[in-house]
């Protein structure tokens, strides 16, 4: 088969994101994986941290909650919630007491009003929604040889 160059491009396009992707997932797993090999010095679960941390910054009205999941760590702004997974909330990790900080960072930024905080609080809804279609729409346009939907469904995964 004789492809043409803009079909070439958009596969090349498709192969350079997934391995960006990929590469990313690879990168961030490893360095949590090494974070979750060493406890941390003060022995303190990522539920304790997180609430002297909240504590420390006048948010006690902010609950800390286990959630299931892996990396499913959030901090819910509408219900003003911090959700770690059970090995964050319940491990004395390093891993665990770095992402149960990082969570409450998202808390103390909605204390203080932060404007990128309010705008990623609405970012959030439209940005998941995206990548849902740039998925549903790669999977369409592999299957029915649609290079131009290909190169949008691309960049919205991305």
């Amino acid at each position: 088969m004789i492809y043409g160059l803009e079909t070439i491009f958009t596969l090349l396009l498709a192969v350079v994101a997934f391995i960006i992707v990929i590469a990313a997932q690879v990168y961030l797993s490893s360095i949590y994986k090494k974070g979750k090999e060493k406890n941390n010095n003060c022995g303190l679960s990522g539920c304790e941290v997180a609430r002297k941390i909240l504590d420390s910054n006048g948010l006690s009205d902010v609950y800390v909650v286990a959630t299931s999941g892996s990396l499913s760590d959030h901090y819910d702004p509408k219900r003003k919630v911090v959700r770690l997974s059970k090995d964050i909330f319940h491990g004395t990790t390093v891993a665990s007491t770095a992402v149960a900080a990082h969570e409450c960072g998202h808390a103390i930024q909605d204390k203080e009003n932060y404007m990128f905080m309010r705008i990623r609080s609405l970012l959030v809804p439209v940005v998941n929604f995206m990548t849902y279609i740039g998925y549903f729409g790669l999977i369409v346009s592999l299957f029915a040889g649609i290079t131009g939907y290909l190169k949008i469904s691309i960049c919205l995964v991305v």
